[in-house]
């Protein structure tokens, strides 16, 4: 059966019966805001603004000559929206019949339709797939990839808005320290809005994180902790109508688990030379050294090559874009100086300094893990040390008895290796001035 007859067939439908709902109750009155599968296999989904009803269904003549009618769903729809899906086919099994104010009907029959009922107008989108349109008995086609909008006593046809084309600044986000974000860009259209979805995708699981409206062609993403992220936008033509989905954005946050004594510095993690980093929202990427341009299989945990600084570069598989991780020793130097050289026991008491750095000669301001140990001949003990900046002091106070004396002071980092140690040999007062 041609488009034409199939339109002609249909005005006399319509304009020879009333709505199923005019002779008959309501097959249905829904609450609005949903999802329905309908007879036949089309999925309606309502708007939460959506009033409307359901009606008994007719049978129409959409397919060719001498084949059976196509059973189809009739819904009344007052206000808001309302979008079916039907799969393509020649020969439809079902369509649905939507009738609005403003004498506006549509019959979806394949792939996605949409009707929008607004205060001023109300639009018809075959947003994929054919549709029929009428205004009053007037039907016609309405191709694929147009909507047709009847308002103010006038009726336009545009295209169905594309769906936009996005791109982010970086795709591959550090955050060592808590959370990253990245800026979003959109090809310029002229269309009202974007709508922007945002989901963490854990494996097969997506979870839905926000929706809005974006109404610029730039856009900043929420602050993101380690993990992966998709993002999507919609186009929205100025009566509401809106393109399919754009390719999805993947976000990658990449995180990291630091080991016992292991820190961050101006964006390095200093390790141990035995230390492991775990990374966390890295799964599925490839990962490099320093300038090698082989790429492997992101192993689970990275450390220091041959405990050296290390480069760790990350990339998509394939992709050129790169996020490159320092990897450097905590090398802990400690300068220590015991004196006066001329101190005698029990009289004179000791001085001790003891000055950080780190492996570039840095000061480091931060607390030792454990203090600087201070021994007399064997025995240890314990004075009040004074920490500011990267200099801890003490002083140490005379021993008792004829000497002599050898105190030693030992600075260990926080993985247990020296990182620096001095000694001082002591005669006694008595002897000195003995001699």
């Amino acid at each position: 059966m041609s488009i034409r007859a199939a339109v002609v067939a249909l005005a006399c439908c319509v304009a020879t019966s009333s709505p199923a709902w005019a002779s008959e109750p309501a097959a249905g009155r829904a609450t609005a805001g949903e999802t329905r599968t309908l007879p036949g296999g089309a999925v309606v989904t309502f708007s939460k603004d959506a009033k409307y009803e359901v009606g008994k269904p007719i049978k129409l003549q959409l397919s060719a000559t001498g084949s059976d009618k196509t059973p189809v769903q009739v819904i009344r729809l007052s206000a808001g929206r309302a979008s079916v899906t039907i799969p393509e086919s020649k020969k439809p099994k079902t369509a649905v019949l939507i009738q609005a104010p403003r004498k506006v009907s549509a019959v979806a029959k394949g792939g996605q339709s949409l009707v929008i009922v607004a205060a001023d107008r109300v639009s018809v989108a075959a947003v994929k797939g054919e549709m029929l349109a009428a205004l009053g008995n007037d039907w016609k086609p309405l191709p694929s990839g147009i909507v047709r909008s009847h308002g103010a006593g006038t009726s336009t046809d545009q295209a169905v808005p594309a769906a936009p084309k996005l791109h982010v600044e970086e795709s591959l986000l550090l955050a060592l320290t808590g959370t990253a974000s990245t800026k979003l860009r959109a090809q310029a259209q002229d269309v009202a809005y974007r709508k922007l979805a945002l989901s963490r995708v854990d494996g097969a699981k997506r979870t839905p994180l926000r929706e809005q409206e974006w109404r610029s062609d730039a856009h900043q993403l929420p602050e993101l902790e380690p993990g992966r992220y998709e993002v999507t936008a919609r186009a929205v033509d100025r009566f509401g109508v809106e393109s399919v989905a754009s390719e999805p954005l993947t976000v990658r946050v990449i995180g990291a688990t630091l080991p016992d004594g292991a820190r961050l510095s101006e964006g390095a993690i200093l390790l141990g030379r035995s230390g492991r980093v775990r990374l966390i929202g890295a799964e599925g990427l490839e990962a490099s050294y320093g300038k090698a341009s082989l790429f492997i299989p992101v192993p689970a945990d990275v450390g220091l090559a041959r405990g050296d600084s290390t480069l760790l570069r990350l990339r998509a598989p394939g992709a050129k874009e790169e996020l490159r991780i320092r990897l450097e020793p905590r090398t802990l130097k400690a300068d220590v100086e015991i004196g006066p050289k001329s101190a005698r026991w029990p009289t004179d008491p000791l001085q001790v300094t003891v000055k950080l750095f780190d492996h570039r000669g840095r000061p480091i301001t931060e607390a030792l893990k454990i203090k600087p140990q201070v021994f007399v001949n064997v025995g240890q003990v314990e004075p009040t040390w004074t920490h500011t900046g990267n200099t801890y002091t003490t002083k140490v106070a005379p021993a008792v008895g004829m000497g002599p004396w050898v105190v030693r002071v030992e600075v260990t980092d926080d993985f247990g290796d020296s990182a620096g140690r001095d000694f001082i040999e002591l005669g006694s007062a008595a002897t000195a001035s003995a001699q």
